[in-house]
């Protein structure tokens, strides 16, 4: 059976590499006779994945009672359409939840089975979890419970009984997401959830698989009563949290990392044995106000066995925030080892929930190119297109509804065009590279709350500051367009390596360790918002100004390809920007535009290993001729 797989930065179906640029068209939220023509659009602009949820609530509004085939509703005959992706040689990227969010009463999840108390999620105080946002709040069901996980396998058998002819080699279904964005719907702040039975049950026997010996535990909590057996998850303290228990809170952080990929493993578990082994496997983060805590990257695609990515939005207009998540999430992906990395949901136009109060501008094109050129340009391979057709709820996607193509149609030509370009599977390079040590981020998750609920009681300022000296460490590098990587202090760092070593102030990685990579030569620049910025002007920056300083809010990055290096710039800062591009071993040549804001510009002279242009806002893409390459 040939199996779906990720590899170089593209998925590899049937031998043949596709880049995992897909785009979403929900089906089930458009008029039945819209969906030929807005496929037909995908196809032909070279879009050859698309995506698209199905809702639970939707399909079994009463247990037993189904629809698949659009007896109640014709919006629902998912054998439709994905009979209309066959026909048209569209491959699919199924994702049946059990939630999907989707701005869908309950996320997706049927009423009858979020009226069952007794597997609902709990927190520390015993309440029942109320996810998701407004107007959609809802019960939150706990991963761990074995009645829910029942129900779920109900859910899915009916799915694969419905559709299952359709998935690869079969039919067009060639992956599957993993649940949606999962968080205990955007719930899992250190003391919201889950406090279940269940819950607390499954850390006792998590604690029983990481200590040998009551004992252990004892020592390791500083706490002579507690039992593996017997022992509870920390609550919420009645002031600031002090650093006596470090070692328990960090064990629940821990828990619930491993906890969500278990359940998102036996989510897996339940395809392939339905008859999907032969898929892709998908997961989707959500932004976290502590990034990568407490769902973490590179544990949840191991334990899941997925590619995974961090969805990413941002509420117009662009500023440097929304590129610094960026770049925070694609250095995550690079550090976790990631086959493909890829934005799940990459925004391509904007919600427009009922009743919401919209008091920002609507987005720009030239907002959605520099936005989407962005993910490019900070090295990721893939993305799925968050709309790709107008549906209810949804604007200014790049297609309409019935296929045609709207203004922000340029931004998926630009990623077509990169694609085709070559290099993008290829990883970036960054020059320098900054300490992510996990425990500061732990320390910050104990005393923040979820991005609907920021403030909590328990906040802590003091043990929140080494984690917000790293971020905004990342979010200056990104500001003064460096690219950079992470050193994941739980790993080995290169001691040879001649990239600069950032460390954040504040940074709770042991000094020895930083005086050891000195000691062997290894470049390390102290830096943050309390020493200052200085240290960073020793950083080659590949696009400067003609003086040398950093070119703020304008990033460029290079994708060496088998044959040619292409060069991504990204300038999101306001009016155009004189900037000199500096090209090591390039004694002369050009800079050819191929796309992007670029496309009509004339070629530009490389000589003595530079090339000096006029950058406008936008995403700007040259292809380097080397008419004399020398050694660097």
């Amino acid at each position: 059976m040939s199996r779906v797989v990720a590899r170089d930065g593209a998925i590899i179906v049937d031998g043949e590499a596709i880049p995992f640029l897909a785009g979403e068209i929900q089906f089930w939220r458009m008029r039945p006779e819209e969906w030929e023509p807005a496929l037909r659009a995908a196809r032909d602009a070279g879009v050859r994945v698309v995506s698209t949820y199905l809702s639970w609530r939707r399909h079994e509004p009463r247990p037993g009672e189904l629809d698949f085939d659009g007896r109640r509703d014709p919006r629902l005959d998912v054998r439709r359409f994905l009979s209309l992706c066959s026909e048209l040689g569209v491959l699919v990227q199924l994702k049946p939840g059990p939630w999907i969010c989707a701005e869908e009463p309950g996320g997706g999840y049927p009423d009858w089975l979020l009226a069952r108390q007794e597997l609902l999620a709990r927190d520390d105080s015993g309440e029942v979890v109320i996810g998701y946002n407004p107007p959609f709040l809802h019960p939150v069901p706990s991963y761990t419970d074995e009645r829910y996980l029942d129900a779920v396998r109900g859910w899915f058998r009916a799915v694969w009984d419905a559709v299952g002819d359709f998935a690869h080699p079969r039919g067009p279904v060639v992956a599957m997401q993993l649940d949606n964005e999962p968080s205990s719907c955007f719930q899992d702040a250190m003391y919201a959830a889950d406090y279940s039975d269940s819950s607390v049950d499954a850390f006792r026997a998590w604690l029983v698989g990481r200590y040998a010996d009551d004992a252990e535990l004892q020592a390791a909590w500083a706490d002579a009563g507690v039992a593996l057996r017997a022992a509870s998850p920390p609550r919420r303290p009645a002031g600031a949290v002090g650093a006596a228990h470090r070692r328990r809170l960090h064990d629940w952080i821990r828990y619930k990392t491993d906890a969500t990929g278990g359940y998102l493993r036996a989510l897996r578990d339940m395809h392939t044995a339905l008859g999907g082994d032969a898929l892709l496997y998908t997961v989707n983060l959500v932004t976290h106000p502590v990034h990568d805590v407490p769902v973490a990257h590179r544990d949840i695609r191991a334990i899941a066995d997925a590619i995974t990515g961090e969805d990413h939005y941002y509420i117009p207009p662009l500023d440097t925030a929304d590129i610094h998540r960026l770049a925070r999430s694609a250095a995550t992906a690079r550090a976790a080892g990631e086959p493909v990395p890829w934005v799940p949901e990459l925004q391509a136009g904007i919600w427009r929930s009922p009743g919401e109060d919209v008091a920002y501008p609507d987005p720009t094109p030239l907002e959605q190119q520099i936005w989407s050129g962005a993910a490019v340009t900070l090295g990721f391979a893939g993305a799925n297109l968050y709309m790709l057709a107008d549906r209810e709820n949804w604007e200014f996607s790049p297609l309409s509804a019935d296929g045609e193509r709207s203004a922000f149609f340029a931004p998926v030509d630009d990623l077509l065009l990169s694609h085709e370009a070559g290099g993008v599977g290829r990883p970036v390079e960054p020059g320098v590279e900054v300490v992510w040590h996990r425990p500061d981020a732990f320390d910050a998750y104990t005393v923040t709350g979820t991005a609907r609920v920021p403030d909590v009681p328990w906040s802590d300022v003091d043990r929140a500051a080494p984690y917000a000296a790293w971020d905004a460490t990342l979010s200056e590098l990104t500001a003064r367009g460096i690219a950079y990587d992470l050193w994941d202090t739980t790993s080995e760092a290169d001691a040879s390596s001649a990239r600069p070593l950032i460390v954040p102030d504040l940074c709770g990685v042991d000094a020895s360790v930083i005086a050891g990579l000195e000691a062997a030569g290894r470049p390390v620049l102290r830096v943050g918002p309390r020493s200052g910025w200085d240290a960073l002007a020793s950083v080659r920056l590949l696009a400067a100004r003609p003086d040398g300083s950093p070119a703020r809010e304008t990033l460029a990055t290079i994708r060496h390809g088998a044959a040619d290096d292409i060069l991504h710039i990204v300038r999101w800062g306001p009016g155009s920007t004189t900037v000199r591009i500096r090209l090591d071993g390039v004694a002369g040549g050009a800079l050819i535009p191929r796309h992007g804001t670029a496309r009509r510009a004339p070629e530009v002279a490389i000589a003595d290993g530079s090339a000096t242009l006029d950058l406008p806002p936008g995403h700007h893409v040259f292809l380097i001729r080397r008419d004399h390459p020398v050694r660097p």
